[in-house]
């Protein structure tokens, strides 16, 4: 009898690579993959903690698959950020959970579950795979990262940066690139598991090579890979380094029309405090800079309301920026203090309901703008890519959408195959999504 397992997977793209590298690592030593976690003998859930809504989030998920631990002698294994952060705390307070480990040993699963349960593995016999068959598998829809027509291919781990309010330093570590040939090989491999897009992904993608240009020459060189046909960069520092990446951007029309770069505030006084870099003005020249190379080009970006000491000035400073520049998806976040962070150690100055009124006042300003943006685009057609078929309707996305995060053209074509690339005309919108017909390539 094969041993089975399972992988649930929280929080951000930057997981799904996560737990597609445990994925593969489980098949290499022989384990199988199950289609539902209570069919698996493993229960892998790959958890986030990056705020305070995505840690509630894990525990009541780790909370539930304890609870729906029937199958006997099914294991509950709880890995990633969470587990790095708290691996004490849930051992004692959720004894359901059999085994804890952390960050960076995502390439190990198979060998840490084999090892940690040998004696209810020992008297099964390991399955036997010759290489040939262990790659085709590791192309499997089964693997999340390989199910859709995208995937997401990381290019580090860990960060530098130290911004006060977040706690990934010291979850994932120092800044690490990964290798070339890796980023290649990842890619490649995406590509022949079905994928049209492959989005770059990181905890700080620009950092990659620090000051040199090997950032630019990776993604000149991802981009020539064959079969590729659209490549997306996400998490852009807003930087001089982003600069040359916009440039490179106008130069290569694989690289999709979309800038994300979260600049958290715009108030420099707050930024500092966050012990972040740039301001106003430098922002605002950024997102002019993105709008001339690349016309087409739409922007994603964040902010963080309520961080200590910021004032009813530095909120209107932001609806200033959002008013000036415009940009096309926003996401708000109400800080809150992380232990282990600077920010943690601050005075908290900013009630919740203070946080809620300013991102209500911001959220509602940029609806506004939204809905003209929307109604700029009803008659336009744009290059997209068919993401999948939910009934009798085609899900569409834009190139100036990023997968997951963004809007989508709902098109009623149940005949449109997940992957087709062609063109899509918007015929009107809801608050967010829009509805549209395809046109052939």
């Amino acid at each position: 009898m094969d041993k089975k397992f399972y992988i649930t997977t929280l929080g951000c793209p930057k997981n799904t690579v996560d737990s597609m590298s445990m994925h593969h690592s489980l098949l290499e030593e022989g384990f199988l993959p199950a289609t539902k976690p209570e069919e698996s003998d493993f229960h892998l859930i790959n958890t986030c903690t990056f705020i305070r809504s995505a840690t509630e989030e894990t525990i009541q998920t780790i909370l539930g698959a304890a609870h729906a631990k029937k199958q006997e002698g099914q294991k509950l294994v709880v890995v990633g950020c969470f587990a790095e952060r708290y691996p004490k705390d849930i051992s004692a307070e959720i004894p359901e959970v059999d085994l804890v480990f952390g960050t960076g040993k995502y390439s190990q699963a198979g060998k840490i579950i084999k090892e940690a349960f040998r004696r209810e593995i020992v008297s099964v016999p390991k399955t036997e795979f010759n290489s040939d068959i262990v790659e085709r598998m590791k192309l499997s829809p089964e693997i999340e990262n390989y199910s859709k027509p995208y995937a997401y291919v990381k290019v580090s781990d860990g960060c530098n940066r130290g911004c006060a309010f977040c706690i990934i330093p010291s979850l994932r570590g120092k800044f690490v690139d990964s290798p070339l040939e890796e980023i290649l090989k990842d890619t490649r491999r995406a590509i022949s598991a079905g994928a049209k897009e492959i989005c770059l992904v990181s905890q700080d993608t620009v950092y990659y090579g620090k000051d040199s240009d090997k950032l630019l020459d990776m993604i000149k060189v991802v981009s020539e890979v064959e079969e590729l046909e659209i490549l997306r960069l996400l998490y852009l520092y807003p930087d001089k380094k982003t600069e040359k990446i916009l440039r490179l951007m106008g130069e290569t029309p694989k690289i999709a029309p979309y800038l994300e770069s979260p600049l958290q505030h715009v108030s420099e006084r707050v930024l500092k405090s966050m012990n972040r870099s740039g301001g106003y003005s430098a922002f605002r020249d950024l997102y002019s800079l993105a709008r001339e190379v690349r016309p087409d080009l739409e922007i994603r970006t964040s902010f963080i309301l309520g961080f200590p000491g910021e004032t009813g000035e530095d909120v209107d400073e932001i609806l200033r920026f959002v008013e000036e520049t415009r940009p096309e998806k926003l996401n708000l976040f109400s800080y809150s203090p992380q232990e282990g962070t600077k920010g943690a150690d601050f005075q908290q100055t900013v009630s919740d309901k203070e946080k809620a009124k300013r991102i209500n006042l911001i959220r509602d300003l940029h609806l506004k703008i939204l809905q003209e943006i929307h109604e700029s685009r009803i008659g336009k057609t744009y290059d997209a890519i068919v993401d999948g078929i939910e009934g009798n309707t085609a899900v569409v996305r834009r190139l100036q959408d990023a997968p997951e995060i963004d809007e989508v053209v709902y098109v009623e074509d149940p005949s449109l195959k997940p992957g087709t690339i062609g063109k899509v005309k918007i015929e009107s919108f809801y608050e967010y999504d829009m509805m549209g017909t395809w046109l052939e390539s």
